[in-house]
């Protein structure tokens, strides 16, 4: 199957053609223009590497309300194409406003208000969603060894990988579905840990963890999907690598051995957000609504009421009131 090289943009509003340039993406502006006729033609041709979809496209000539939504046309894109990865674009005052199931439609829906620091992110969904399709896996084993896994961690990623992506390996849907769980993956720590969380498990705040962070570069994550805008680190790598560097004593936990790493002063310490003492253990919500995290000892937090345990998964926790 032939395949076109360009990313293609649908959007009715030319101002964000500029971005599409940065993107090297084909802009196809259908302000005032008959968006079914744009459809059919892109649906005629190659299927291209990546689509971004304005959601709402209201200022075309189009009369007809189910082409008035990016997320009728990623439907119609993902019937055709079920490997093609597909991006909504929105104004950054309505994402909150969309429902679950519209924004299901796409493979990611982001707010063009913080797009640019997406574009990273985008390329890497075009090159997974490439790799993943010409890989043809046949087995669970070769999925996960997409994600170039340490040894160690296989057998655990295989359990907790989802029955659907254990099934079915010639759907042509697989690239969509393995992503929607690799964003999962470093959505909740567990396997892998953003930059807070590592700095958290090594006893360090982010400024301590950045002085640090080259002596990781092993455990960073590589594999497919991974975000260069936001790096994640295997857990378990962080754990063998910091033992090589500092050998631990009797009862010396991570957040203990970390702050005996070069460069590291009391500066770099974490402390707990609420009683501010030393060695948090954990990162919690400030509440049940919020998603700015903080790290705290397990002492000064509760369980989450929104989200339920889960195994080879950190529990996730908020900060407990007064």
């Amino acid at each position: 199957m032939s395949t076109s090289r360009r990313i293609v943009w649908i959007d009715d509003n030319s101002g964000r053609e500029r971005t599409a340039n940065d993107l090297n993406a084909k802009f196809v502006n259908v302000h005032n223009k008959d968006l079914a006729q744009e459809v059919v033609k892109l649906l005629s041709g190659p299927p291209p590497p990546l689509v971004i979809l304005d959601h709402v496209l209201d200022k075309t000539t189009t009369t007809n309300p189910v082409f008035q939504k990016g997320s009728t046309i990623a439907e119609a894109i993902k019937e055709k194409w079920p490997f093609c990865p597909v991006v909504g674009v929105t104004s950054g005052d309505n994402v909150d406003d969309i429902d679950k199931r519209t924004k299901g439609t796409y493979d990611v829906l982001f707010s063009f208000q913080d797009f640019r620091k997406y574009i990273d992110r985008i390329d890497s969904m075009r090159k997974g969603f490439a790799l993943v399709t010409k890989t043809k896996a046949k087995t669970a084993h070769k999925l996960v060894q997409l994600l170039k896994p340490p040894q160690d961690d296989v057998d655990r990623l295989l359990a907790a990988l989802p029955d659907d992506l254990k099934e079915s390996f010639r759907d042509p849907s697989v690239p969509s579905r393995l992503y929607r769980w690799t964003e999962r993956l470093m959505d909740r720590p567990g396997f892998l840990y953003n930059s807070l969380w590592a700095a958290t498990f090594l006893g360090l705040n982010e400024s301590g963890f950045e002085k640090v962070a080259d002596d990781f570069e092993k455990g960073q994550y590589a594999g497919v999907f991974a975000r260069d805008d936001d790096p994640h680190w295997w857990s378990s790598q962080l754990m063998e690598i910091l033992s090589k560097q500092c050998k631990p004593k009797l009862g010396e936990m991570s957040w203990h051995l970390g702050r005996q790493l070069p460069r590291i002063k009391e500066e770099h310490f974490s402390r707990c957000y609420v009683c501010r003492k030393e060695f948090p253990e954990t990162l919690a919500y400030l509440d049940v609504e919020g998603d700015e995290q903080k790290p705290m000892h397990l002492d000064c937090t509760v369980l989450h009421p929104l989200y339920t345990r889960e195994l080879y998964f950190e529990d996730i926790r908020m900060m407990r009131g007064e």
